[in-house]
Parts: structure tokens; sequence; C-alpha cells
């Protein structure tokens, strides 16, 4: 019986055609994605944000530490005015309430004196550091009057200067303002020059977590727009 000698299988054309194969399509795949990258590269940045509750707001991409000049000036007159607006009669309806009497802000204590709680709540805009001192410095200058409702006051900014850089996520503000002071009866009020520099940065915005208390609503509420107040000095016209 003869013994055939069998010739075994080269698989190495079979590799090589499986292989040009595999690389054909993965050539093929980057191709589309480059294509699709660079489509999205070239689209336009959309602008239009539609909220939760269903209005759309248009955005501007920037950078984290970046801010528009609009949002620099309208945080620094919203905060001024809420630390210095000084008032304890709160706001009743009444239409809704007619026999409700109003309750006096009974206000928050700061060193041996108080400040109004909005003012407190406002404060939270100025860096851990600048906060403390400084509301201990409104706390100073703020009438006892205020808090039996004889005494208020309302700032009324003239001028925000346009936000000038000091460095990477830092801007400086000039405002001329007047801090009136409505006191006794008073409906004509006391004029106080109050003009300052105010400087700014941009800090990280924290979303407010869920189930929040008011007491720790008000700082997120203050600092939503991902800035603070670190410096507040006399400014020099």
């Amino acid at each position: 019986m003869q013994i055939l000698n069998k010739k075994g299988i080269d698989f190495t054309p079979l590799l090589i055609i499986s292989n040009s194969i595999l690389l054909f399509f993965l050539l093929l795949t980057s191709l589309i994605n480059s294509g699709r990258l660079g489509k999205l590269a070239n689209a336009d940045t959309p602008t239009l944000v539609e909220l939760s509750d269903g209005n759309s707001v248009r955005v501007t991409p920037i950078g984290s530490k970046e801010r528009t000049p609009q949002a620099i000036t309208n945080f620094v007159g919203k905060t001024m005015t809420g630390l210095l607006n000084w008032n304890a009669l709160p706001k009743i309806d009444e239409e809704l309430y007619p026999n409700k009497k109003p309750e006096l802000d009974s206000g928050v204590q700061t060193g041996d004196k108080k400040i109004t709680t909005s003012t407190w709540a406002a404060g939270f805009a100025l860096s851990e550091d600048f906060r403390v001192p400084f509301l201990r410095e409104l706390s100073n200058v703020t009438p006892d009057s205020v808090f039996n409702g004889s005494t208020q006051s309302a700032l009324i900014v003239r001028h925000l200067s346009p936000p000038k850089s000091i460095k990477e996520g830092e801007w400086e503000v000039s405002m001329v303002s007047n801090l009136i002071i409505f006191q006794n009866g008073n409906q004509v009020g006391k004029a106080i020059s109050f003009n300052k520099s105010i400087f700014v940065r941009a800090i990280d915005n924290i979303p407010l977590p869920k189930n929040a208390s008011i007491l720790q609503q008000a700082p997120y509420q203050a600092r939503k727009a991902g800035l603070e107040i670190f410096k507040i000095q006399d400014l020099n016209l």
C-alpha cells in the first residue's frame, strides 16, 4: 500500500486578502468620520437654547474664564443695589391681604450691629475673604432706624464703566452713584456720593442642589452669574 505525502495548505494568501479587506473598511470608515467632523466644524454654532420651563434664550459660546461686558455690568449693578438698598418693610399685596399688618425685617446680626436680610443675601456675591469685613462695615453705617421702618435707602447708579480687563478672568468696573437716605418721613431724601472702583472675577457656577433650603438658596442665587466681587475701593474722579 502506497502512502501518499499530503501537502500542507498555505493560508498566507487568504490572510493577505482578509487584511486587505479589513484595511479597506477601516480606511472607508476613517474617510466617513473625517467628512462628518469637517461638516461639524464648519457648521454654525447653535445660539438658541431651550430652557426647562419652555422659554428660549440666545447664547454665545465663550471660555470658562470669559464673561461678556453686559453680564459683568449687570452683575455689578444688581449686586451693589442689593447691598445698599436698605428696607425693612416687606411688600404686601393690600388687595389680597387688606387686614394683614407688615412684619418688619429683624435683620441679620453682623458683629455688634445688624444688616438687612436683603443685604445679607446680596453679600454672597462677594468673595469669602472680602464678604465678612465688608458686611461689618455696612452694619456700622446702616442706621438702627432702618429696622423700625422709619429709614430706607436707595442706590441710584448714574454710570457704570465698561469692564476693564486686569488679567484673564478679572475686571475692574467704575461706578458713579448716589446713595439716597429717606429718614423720618423725608420723601426727598439726602444724597451721599458713592463712587467706587469694583473688582470682579470669574468663578465656577455650581448648580443648586435639589431640595435646597431658603438659607442654602441665597449663595447660589447671588453667584449664579459665575462672578464675584473681590475688592471695592474709592474711585478717583
